[in-house]
């Protein structure tokens, strides 16, 4: 499609029009042998020539005008359709979120049950101060197992369905830490210290020859699995609460829920096109 904005494009029409104007000006009046007619057949040649170049002009700009409306058409046509089929994801992220949110929020009334009865248990030295012994609950508290139920990887794929790109940087942020909460929080590391135990006894009383060899490499390999475990526990239960995560979530939650308000409004409301 031309561009009629274009210099290149008003070049153009300037030399089409002038044409006419040059001829007669280096033609028609030096009189050369080249020149063909009087000035009447002139004014009658520019007449049809100037009018049948308007004519040719007017068609193409209302030609142009129509397909630019009807492309501003099919556009809004395409934008309603992707928003509001978009409505189903959202209603599906919304369900996702809120399921999420409860496991969070049961995991740490588990986590302050355990960190009571931790308290209450006398484990930790007394001759401690408050500070270290605060300290030292919440750690042990954070090594426990905690129940929750497994992140949906399909929710990746739906996210991608979302318009608003900032929402879907957030949603993918949040279920992103989901998923690693999750699979770090219900790891139990006692099984691996009774596993541990289990091998350091049977070298104190019947290891020998390539059995000690096995045994003390089983036993280096579990402690070295157990202290992953609990820098990986340590660590993503720091970032839960220094970067306020059961906060976000409810936030992205309520962005999702008014933007399928938003969508559910659109849909009833179609543009008049």
């Amino acid at each position: 499609m031309i561009d009629i904005k274009s210099k290149k494009f008003w070049l153009t029409t300037g030399a089409v029009l002038a044409a006419p104007a040059v001829l007669n000006l280096t033609l028609f009046q030096f009189n050369t042998p080249l020149t063909y007619g009087d000035g009447d057949e002139w004014l009658s040649f520019w007449g049809n020539y100037s009018g049948g170049l308007i004519s040719a002009y007017v068609a193409y700009f209302i030609a142009n005008s129509q397909i630019k409306k009807q492309a501003e058409i099919d556009q809004a046509k395409e934008n309603y359709t992707r928003y509001t089929s978009q409505l189903p994801a959202l209603v599906r992220i919304q369900m996702e979120l809120k399921r999420y949110i409860t496991d969070i929020k049961k995991v740490l009334e588990e986590r302050s049950f355990n960190m009571m009865a931790i308290y209450n248990s006398g484990e930790i030295d007394e001759n401690e101060d408050e500070e270290t012994q605060e300290m030292l609950i919440k750690v042990e508290a954070d090594m426990k197992k905690y129940e929750m139920k497994n992140f949906n990887l399909n929710l990746f794929d739906i996210v991608e369905r979302i318009e608003d790109v900032d929402l879907q940087v957030k949603l993918i942020s949040c279920f992103q830490f989901y998923e690693d909460f999750c699979s770090t929080i219900i790891t139990d590391i006692e099984v691996l210290e009774e596993q541990k135990s289990k091998i350091i006894n049977e070298l104190n009383l019947n290891a020998d020859g390539l059995d000690i060899y096995y045994l003390n490499d089983e036993a280096k390999r579990i402690e070295n699995e157990i202290n992953r475990l609990q820098t990986n526990k340590i660590d993503i239960w720091e970032t839960f609460y220094v970067e306020n995560i059961l906060g976000k979530f409810e936030d992205v939650l309520l962005k999702v829920t008014e933007e399928i308000e938003n969508v559910k409004k659109a849909k009833n409301s179609p543009p008049q096109i």
